[in-house]
């Protein structure tokens, strides 16, 4: 029976750690360093028939279907000097010299002019994208470019003393079809002379269709100035992130604070003193003489009864008057007059 030995957790690590840095690797090797999600969304992307006129009435306008052409238009001034001139669109294929003018497939689209130079390239309007997804455009090109065949720069298949040609491309978020939009996203330049070049921008997505743009503007009035296209690409690389639920903020209910009873000093009773009985002694009446005028002398005086004395523990106080008496004795007032004497005696007495 044959046992075979299991490797060393160490090496089984390593391994690991090895395959991790291939995969880096391979990311790192792609644009941007991100891998490409989902189908490619241009149509004709490879720029194969059917071709067309792309704008009425100019024949020597054709372009890959459904790409369109633009260009800017010069003054009559421009033009009639060399400059921003209309270019020439129509298909490059394998035969033509010097026989790289085809990244892949049986064609590419060129546009050019002659003895000038242009502001001109292509564009295709893509539905049904998501906005907020992250999109990237690629695409390959190259460009040749010579300044004037008797002076030996157009013979070869290299391009002789070129123009700068100011190669890029873009991606106008919002889905228009103006090439001079501020809100396009710009690749950096290139003149990608003799060779393919790969050209790469992205952006995010504000609409719901996105336009790609091809960019070309060669400085001099060269006698050739050539620019050629092929695999496109369009793809989404990020969808548009999940929206992150804020927190609903819920209402705290504060308790509404009670009236703090103030209290209210209640008032200590008052001792209120109490009336201790004194002896007070019975004080002493004292007599207030009160003078009555005399009446008008009766011719006889009539006797009046004599009032029942009632029996006062007092001494008896005897006052007489010339015109009348007034005696005070234990709270008992008689009073008589007309000179009569009057005895107050204690009965029995």
């Amino acid at each position: 029976m044959l046992v075979k030995r299991r490797a060393p957790v160490w090496s089984q690590l390593l391994r690991l750690c090895a395959l991790a840095a291939a995969l880096a690797s391979l990311l790192l090797v792609l644009p941007g360093g991100i891998a490409a999600q989902g189908p490619n969304l241009l149509q004709n992307p490879g720029f194969e028939q059917p071709f067309a006129a792309s704008i009425p009435g100019k024949e020597n306008c054709l372009i890959a279907v459904p790409w369109r052409a633009w260009y800017v238009e010069g003054t009559p001034e421009e033009t009639s000097q060399g400059y921003r001139l209309a270019p020439e669109y129509k298909l490059a294929t394998r035969a033509d010299y010097p026989g790289n003018r085809v990244r892949s497939g049986e064609l590419a689209q060129q546009y050019f002019h002659s003895f000038g130079n242009f502001e001109a390239g292509v564009y295709q309007v893509v539905p049904n994208v998501q906005p907020g997804s992250r999109y990237r455009f690629e695409l390959w090109g190259m460009t040749w470019s010579c300044t004037d065949e008797r002076r030996g720069n157009c013979g070869g298949a290299t391009s002789g003393d070129p123009s700068p040609m100011h190669m890029r491309i873009g991606i106008d978020p919002l889905g228009g079809t103006d090439p001079f939009s501020p809100a396009i996203v710009w690749s950096p330049e290139q003149n990608a002379y003799d060779s393919w070049h790969q050209f790469v921008v992205e952006a995010t997505a504000q609409a719901s269709t996105i336009t790609v743009f091809v960019y070309a503007y060669p400085d001099y009035r060269s006698q050739d100035n050539n620019v050629y296209l092929d695999d496109a690409s369009l793809v989404l690389v990020a969808p548009p992130p999940t929206p992150t639920r804020r927190p609903t903020n819920t209402p705290t209910i504060t308790p509404t604070p009670r009236p703090t009873n103030t209290p209210t000093a209640t008032p200590l009773p008052t001792e209120t003193p109490t009336a201790t009985a004194t002896s007070t002694s019975t004080p002493t009446s004292t007599a207030t003489a009160t003078f009555t005028p005399l009446p008008t002398a009766t011719a006889t005086a009539t006797a009046t009864a004599t009032p029942t004395a009632t029996p006062v523990p007092s001494l008896v106080e005897r006052v007489t008057s010339g015109n009348g008496l007034l005696v005070v004795l234990g709270g008992l007032v008689v009073i008589a007059g007309l000179s009569l004497g009057i005895v107050l005696s204690r009965r029995g007495g």
